[in-house]
């Protein structure tokens, strides 16, 4: 009896032992994988391990030597089966056939590009070259920047590259003669929404009085004044005036508000009697780069209940669509035994089938995708 529960066990451990599973959720325990987001209208979430869905995870390698990582939500063993939706991130850049992938760069949080139908033959561009410029040239002066994406510069007017689009938090830093300071904005880099960019012109009127003008492209709104000394200010008119109690640098910072969107701005003022240094700078996109490749290029699929297969690929993307990573981590090996990442993801975006629109809003999931 003893022996028969040994051999028993042996066994036993080394089914467990040779067992590779889907990366897939215990369905006893709140769920690993899921999908939730309003699709044509309707809520819709999907969870791996109940309702027979599960996470299926793969890659494959096209004819640019591009990895193209898969996650997929469907169900097995199902007579009818219902919703699935699969996602395709790209590589960042070809490799060799059948070596690694550089998913560890590739994957990063961020926010990416969703391939266009307009874009197929050159990929939709992913990489964006800015310009920078302070506002003064001091030849004794340091100036550090800080792109918001983990890079810096101390050249005096760099232009940087963005491999993804986003909003990056841009710093720079002016140091001479012992002083110090300091100006950061957000800058929108690849994204497609309403423009209204709004920006500061001061001039001192006399002693610490200083004319403020909000430019945001000729809209017309609420402008928001915070003046960098605890006083604050809302206005239907782009003009306004202040008077600074103590000499020195503040930083004023507006939030125009729109019909359609609104936008904020930063900017240091000194008033007459500040013998200080002050930091201010602008940005422009220089250009944009040809992608062929469609690298780092993001595909969604959904198919509906009668087997309907819409695609971002096939679908010119609204102003407000996008797809961002927001963190990545290491997972467990898929059933064919190739490592995974799991990927927490946010997105909008419109999907075609040749006849018809749908969107897919308020988008959330957590994904596996596999990798060489």
């Amino acid at each position: 009896m003893k022996r028969q529960f040994f051999l028993c066990s042996v066994i036993f451990i080394c089914l467990a032992a040779c067992r590779k599973d889907y990366p897939v959720d215990n369905p006893t325990a709140s769920p690993v994988f899921y999908f939730k987001g309003v699709v044509n209208g309707s809520p819709v979430n999907i969870n791996a391990g109940i309702d027979n869905y599960y996470m299926y995870s793969s890659f494959i390698q096209d004819s640019n030597d591009v990895y193209n990582f898969f996650g997929e939500f469907r169900q097995t063993v199902c007579t009818n089966c219902t919703n699935k939706i699969k996602f395709q991130i790209n590589d960042q850049a070809s490799t060799a056939p059948n070596s690694p992938s550089l998913i560890n760069v590739s994957l990063v949080s961020g926010y990416y590009a969703i391939q266009q139908v307009d874009s197929i033959q050159i990929g939709t561009p992913t990489e964006y070259m800015v310009s920078f410029s302070p506002d003064d040239n001091d030849s004794t002066a340091l100036y550090i920047w800080d792109f918001g994406d983990g890079t810096t510069s101390q050249l005096f007017a760099p232009t940087h590259l963005f491999d993804h689009p986003g909003y990056y938090n841009v710093c720079l830093t002016v140091n001479y003669s012992g002083c110090t300071n300091s100006i950061c904005n957000q800058i929108k880099v690849g994204i497609a929404e309403p423009s209204c960019d709004v920006y500061i012109v001061d001039s001192l009127i006399s002693a610490n009085t200083v004319l403020l003008t909000a430019s945001a492209n000729g809209m017309s709104g609420m402008y928001s004044w915070d003046f960098g000394d605890g006083t604050t200010s809302i206005s239907n008119l782009n003009t306004i005036t202040h008077t600074y109690t103590i000499p020195g640098a503040y930083t004023v910072c507006v939030e125009a508000t729109g019909q359609n969107c609104s936008s904020t701005i930063c900017r240091n003022v000194s008033t007459q009697n500040f013998t200080g240094c002050v930091a201010n700078y602008y940005s422009y996109i220089q250009g944009i780069s040809q992608n062929p490749f469609s690298l780092s290029n993001i595909i969604v699929e959904w198919t509906d209940n009668s087997g309907a297969i819409y695609t971002s690929n096939m679908a010119a993307q609204s102003i407000d669509s996008y797809f961002q990573i927001i963190s990545v981590e290491d997972y467990l090996a898929n059933e064919n035994g190739e490592p995974t990442k799991k990927l927490h993801i946010r997105f909008k975006c419109d999907l075609f089938n040749g006849n018809d629109v749908i969107s897919i809003d308020n988008a959330e999931a957590i994904i596996a995708v596999s990798y060489r």
